[in-house]
């Protein structure tokens, strides 16, 4: 019995541990706003719309003696308007991946600072919105699809006003599994750059 009790807690420990990463990018930040990527004229022809709204609500910041456990909120709009290297435009939802509560909570309260106090960066799970173009994966492009995605943020002039001094990247993979990073192998998408308009705020 008493191997088995230690061989639970290895796994669990194992599985907290492969999430370490997950827990330093997203703890301690929220960050919303939202705008466009102008047009590149080689790769893609169009602009890029997307708008996101990302926070955690941290228990160990209630003054309630029975605080709610941590909870993860992220919202991702995103939409291609132009030709890119999948083909024609197309859009997709993005929401929070589904962990298991006690996690979600231990998430949520990690005391890892994220990389830089102007910056954010967030995974989770897409859908299509759109008809995918003829070079989307396939496995992807259904509206139940587990596949995920990758955001960084960056809100390089630290004010609330419209600019286009703020950084926005995205990355579509073909990974289903929780982790804590993308396999670059797994990313058929990728587009990043500073806004042509709109804003970018990370508190």
């Amino acid at each position: 019995m008493m191997t088995r009790a230690r061989t639970r807690s290895v796994r669990r420990s194992v599985a907290i541990g492969a999430l370490t990463t997950m827990v330093a990018l997203l703890s301690a930040c929220t960050g919303r706003g939202g705008g466009q990527l102008p047009p590149d004229g080689v790769l893609f022809t169009g602009a890029a719309s997307f708008g996101f709204s990302f926070s955690c609500e941290r228990s160990s910041n209630s003054t309630s003696t029975n605080p709610p456990a941590g909870r993860l909120h992220i919202e991702l709009s995103y939409a291609d308007h132009g030709t890119n290297p999948l083909g024609g435009g197309f859009a997709v939802h993005g929401t929070v991946d589904t962990l298991d509560p006690v996690l979600e909570s231990m998430v949520c309260i990690g005391q890892e600072p994220p990389p830089g106090t102007n910056e954010l960066i967030f995974l989770g799970r897409y859908r299509t919105t759109t008809t995918a173009p003829a070079g989307f994966p396939q496995a992807c492009a259904q509206t139940t699809s587990g596949c995920r995605f990758e955001v960084i943020v960056r809100d390089n002039d630290r004010n609330r006003a419209p600019s286009t001094g703020d950084f926005f990247s995205i990355k579509l993979s073909t990974v289903t599994l929780l982790t804590s990073d993308l396999d670059p192998a797994s990313v058929f998408y990728a587009r990043a750059g500073v806004l042509a308009n709109g804003n970018l705020t990370v508190d």
